[in-house]
């Protein structure tokens, strides 16, 4: 389903605040910086999305975390590779998914884990249909052929992670009008996200995603409903879009 004119641009950056709900107190946990960059992989040029993610001061004495991401596309953006290094609390790890097959009806990965320099596993894992590691989700969905999706339409794809094969459903709902704060509104693309996986309180619509109704098709906020709480990320700046960001609107007050 994806469409080789992306909507991003090498440059891009995007910002997000990340907070945690736990009964009815909602706090800031940290925060998570996006970006997209030209690489080189195998004397090849390629499409370096990362993200990095760090905890706030207040979160940092509880349970420091400091994680970084990177995954790499071909021109069509088939994932080729994925990085991601953590630093969670006194733990280091460092995970690599190199993809050996990435099709409609099969995808093959090898999966690796070292942990404080000792090897912890290395597996392959398989799926029936695309998969992809959790950067390429979102690269997936930001690339939809969105000329011509419908309400309702589902896309089933896998979410390779550590040694896991995990199947997700995403779900178009239509559109949506997304409000932040008092003053600025968003024109969105709402989806709801099943994920079979213990680490969320149901699989049935485990995650809700709202993308910008415009050519960017920004991530602008997710949340996630997870067993110890629900998980928020919204978009809190940008740079370097590679169109106008038109689905943004500002209320004046008077």
């Amino acid at each position: 389903m994806a469409k080789k004119n992306a909507p991003f641009k090498a440059g891009e950056e995007l910002k997000y605040d990340i907070s945690l709900k736990y009964g009815i107190l909602m706090a800031k946990a940290g925060s998570a910086k996006f970006t997209v960059e030209k690489a080189e992989l195998d004397s090849k040029e390629v499409t370096k999305t990362e993200l990095s993610f760090r905890t706030s001061s207040m979160f940092d004495r509880i349970f420091k975390i400091r994680d970084t991401l990177q995954s790499f596309a071909d021109t069509n953006y088939s994932p080729l590779l994925h990085k991601k290094h953590l630093h969670e609390g006194k733990t280091e790890y460092i995970e690599e998914i190199q993809y050996l097959k990435h099709s409609n009806t099969e995808s093959q990965v090898r999966s690796r884990r070292t942990k404080n320099g000792e090897l912890k596993f290395d597996t392959l894992l398989t799926a029936n249909q695309l998969g992809f590691d959790i950067l390429g989700v979102f690269t997936f969905a930001r690339t939809l052929d969105y000329e011509n999706l419908n309400v309702g339409q589902a896309f089933s794809i896998t979410n390779f992670i550590g040694k896991d094969a995990v199947k997700m459903t995403i779900r178009f709902l239509g559109q949506n009008v997304l409000e932040k704060g008092d003053d600025k509104k968003f024109k969105s693309l709402k989806f709801e996200v099943d994920i079979v996986d213990k680490a969320f309180e149901n699989h049935k619509n485990a995650m809700e995603m709202w993308i910008s109704d415009d050519d960017n098709r920004v991530p602008l906020k997710l949340k996630a409903r997870l067993k110890i709480g629900a998980a928020e990320a919204e978009l809190s700046s940008y740079k370097n879009l590679k169109h106008p960001f038109s689905s943004m609107i500002i209320i004046n007050k008077k």
